[in-house]
């Protein structure tokens, strides 16, 4: 059956696994070589008869990498720039292994992609634009395991707003520890902007919006980084899809201008209209849509993100100072944010004069 996941028994000798996942494609392998093992993921370059392929092995279940994979195809037949997927010879699209899976995709030869490039930032942004108009009709097989976020906002926000006024009790009790002193000097501003993005999702742009988008059937990929793609003569290229979700656009233009305006240590509001630009040329948005975007964007989500790993030791290699500078660094721009957030009805009608296609 079309779609269907392939099971491997996990019994199977591991050291011909590999050779039997390849057995399963219509390609005459010539020879395999590792690229990587990192993160759960485990990369193979793959010689053929028709050219290099990448073979990747990720520690997910395989119907959860069935609703990835078919994604990705879904993105390639309607003309996205992003690597062929292939079918085993039955016609499956996915390998399963126990409690992982194996895809099989076209290798694509490119430079690598950096952030201080504007040009090509702005490049990234069309591109995920172009790639949230494409994923809409996505209808994913019935037998994969589906993730989204459509309509779970609230608990979202709540559960990084109880996590923060947890931590700021624990911070209270270390009065020696200076990331906790600096922590409270800012939890409260934190605290407020995100009850107030809270409330704003019970209004009618977030509620419409989610709504237009289940019936629209797209999704997003969740994290745009530049490791994702390659630079190529025809332009932007992505070597693979890593994962989607169920989610409205803003999340994914959120996420992304977050981490870049993180990596400048302030909040520049030029570079984040351009940005906006640049995707409104290609998926415009309505300026109700871009109320939602606003929301997101005044939630802390970096600053959560930053006290969450300290106060769970997520990162045992960084030192105090690591943590420190981290710390610093998120509430400069959390705070330069702020006039940006306050201009939302006059940026967004300058995002509104761009016209689609330029």
């Amino acid at each position: 059956m079309r779609g269907r996941c392939i099971s491997l028994t996990e019994e199977e000798n591991k050291q011909n696994i590999i050779q039997n996942v390849l057995d399963l494609y219509p390609f005459q392998v010539q020879n395999v070589s590792l690229i990587s093992m990192k993160s759960g993921r485990t990369t193979w370059l793959v010689d053929t008869d028709e050219g290099q392929k990448i073979l990747k092995n990720t520690e997910v279940k395989p119907e959860r990498m069935l609703f990835i994979a078919e994604a990705h195809e879904h993105l390639h037949t309607n003309g996205l720039p992003i690597a062929k997927i292939y079918r085993t010879k039955n016609g499956a699209i996915t390998v399963g292994a126990g409690e992982s899976a194996f895809v099989l995709y076209d290798k694509v030869d490119g430079k690598e992609v950096i952030y201080y490039n504007e040009e090509r930032l702005m490049e990234t942004m069309k591109f995920m634009a172009q790639f949230h108009q494409l994923s809409k009709g996505y209808i994913p097989n019935p037998e994969s395991k589906k993730r989204g976020r459509l309509g779970k906002w609230h608990k979202l926000y709540r559960w990084k707003l109880q996590e923060l006024e947890g931590n700021k009790k624990i911070a209270q009790g270390l009065t020696t520890d200076p990331f906790s002193l600096m922590f409270l000097e800012n939890v409260d501003q934190m605290l407020q902007r995100g009850r107030e993005a809270l409330l704003e999702l019970d209004e009618a742009p977030y509620q419409n919006w989610s709504r237009e988008w289940i019936e629209a059937s797209g999704f997003g990929q969740q994290d745009f980084t530049m490791a994702r793609f390659i630079d190529t003569e025809e332009g932007l290229f992505m070597k693979e899809l890593h994962s989607i979700t169920y989610d409205l656009p803003s999340r994914d233009i959120r996420i992304l201008i977050n981490k870049v305006m993180k990596k400048m240590s302030i909040w520049d509001p030029d570079l984040a209209l351009k940005m906006m630009k640049a995707y409104q040329t290609v998926h415009p948005l309505t300026e109700e849509q871009y109320k939602v975007l606003w929301t997101d964007l005044k939630f802390p989500h970096l600053f959560c993100s930053i006290i969450h790993k300290y106060y769970l030791g997520q990162k045992a290699s960084w030192s105090d100072e690591k943590y420190i500078w981290a710390l610093q660094n998120i509430v400069s721009l959390e705070n330069s944010k702020g006039e940006f957030l306050n201009q939302f009805p006059d940026l967004v009608k300058t995002v509104h004069e761009t016209k689609e296609g330029e």
